[in-house]
């Protein structure tokens, strides 16, 4: 027999149990939606971590302070006399308390000049930057400035009430930011920046906690990183966005591998309802296969019938997954972000990011799924393919 009428009989002893078939093919599909679903989320958090990593540029290193020695200006003099070096930016970051917010925000001070370095692009809702004197101006993270309900706790011009420590201040809003989200920084929409001058004489702070450093290329990252830990020793801890892009792309691609794992138990079931219908199908057609191998079919041609059936409900039932996998991911991120609670999530990367399906992860979801039917279609095919004819043919 032909494979193309091969593949016709196996189609239609199929249909004949439409139900039967059916079920077996939503046990199949909801493996493989489960898969494509599960990964579209770990590769749009992702994509979404990376892009705000590109923000900062792959030549970027963070030098964060660890004693209570801050980094002097002396500190910035001597990183800047570091080959490779391009520019060095200070900033000081503490946390506080702004009026009509529950949960802390964090100030940082930093020059107008180097908001950029932080944020990428500065999109300012409505407003401008401050001016780099000591006075007291701020431009206000998005969350401090709207409410849960939209509505603006802040306007530009208006006076904002922030607790640092026991020092209670009245700072201007200059401007206001549009939604950011999460950087590798800080989070600005949960931030106010001001002057890095009036900072340090409020507090009368004579250094920084963090340092930002550019590089002339990715080339030299690592060379000028080995020169700061011997400038700075135990003082500082050193991160550079090279390492942070490394990190983030192992942990995820281990964490769509559990995730991955965790949906393919589902095929065990769809393994079992394939075994279940193919077992049956062969006992229901006992007598037709014997008929088949009496007019001359070969006991390979019952087995590649069989298989054929298996074959069938994996490929269908991977076709099906898809679309409802895909359906599934691009789903998810919009019931995560009504469901959450908005103070929580705010606009973090769980209301942001859009789901990634990459095609890797549809082929390997369609190929378990193709390999499961197949494994479990190889004992009723095995056992059709031996039945004898003179039996067969007297079963009632």
């Amino acid at each position: 027999m032909k494979l193309v009428d091969t593949a016709n009989l196996a189609l239609k002893q199929l249909m004949e149990r439409k139900l039967r078939t059916i079920l077996t093919i939503l046990a199949i599909a909801v493996g493989v939606a489960s898969i494509i679903a599960l990964s579209a989320q770990v590769e749009g958090v992702k994509g979404e971590i990376l892009k705000s990593l590109e923000k900062l540029g792959p030549n970027t290193i963070m030098v964060n302070v660890r004693t209570s020695t801050l980094f002097t200006d002396l500190d910035i003099v001597n990183l800047k006399s570091i080959s490779g070096v391009v520019s060095v930016s200070p900033l000081f970051m503490t946390t506080a308390r702004a009026s009509g917010i529950e949960d802390r925000i964090t100030v940082i001070g930093i020059s107008s000049t180097d908001l950029q370095i932080i944020l990428g692009e500065i999109n300012l809702q409505s407003g401008g930057l401050y001016y780099d004197v000591p006075a007291p101006q701020a431009i206000i993270g998005y969350n401090i400035a709207v409410d849960d309900t939209g509505m603006n706790r802040y306007n530009v011009g208006q006076p904002i009430l922030v607790q640092i420590g026991a020092r209670s201040i009245m700072l201007i809003g200059i401007g206001i930011l549009n939604p950011y989200g999460s950087t590798t920084i800080v989070n600005p929409d949960n931030a106010l920046f001001v002057p890095i001058e009036y900072i340090k004489l409020l507090l009368r702070a004579s250094g920084y906690t963090t340092l930002i450093v550019k590089t002339g290329s990715i080339e030299e990252i690592d060379q000028v990183m080995e020169q700061i830990r011997y400038m700075f020793g135990n003082r500082a801890n050193l991160m550079s966005v090279k390492q942070i892009a490394i990190t983030v792309q192992t942990i995820t691609s281990q964490i769509n591998i559990l995730l991955t794992g965790i949906a393919a138990t589902s095929f065990i079931a769809a393994g079992l309802g394939t075994f279940n219908i193919m077992t049956i199908s062969v006992l229901e057609r006992v007598r037709e296969i014997g008929t088949l191998k009496a007019i001359g079919m070969k006991d390979r041609g019952v087995l590649k019938l069989y298989l054929f059936q298996g074959f069938i409900l994996g490929f269908i039932g991977s076709i099906v997954g898809m679309i409802f996998g895909s359906a599934i991911a691009y789903l998810i991120p919009i019931i995560l972000s009504g469901s959450l609670d908005a103070r929580i999530v705010g606009q973090n990367v769980l209301s942001s990011y859009t789901p990634i399906i990459t095609p890797l992860n549809v082929l390997t979801a369609t190929m378990v799924a193709i390999i499961v039917t197949l494994i479990a279609s190889i004992y009723p095919s095995w056992k059709a393919a031996k039945m004898n004819p003179v039996d067969a043919l007297r079963y009632e």
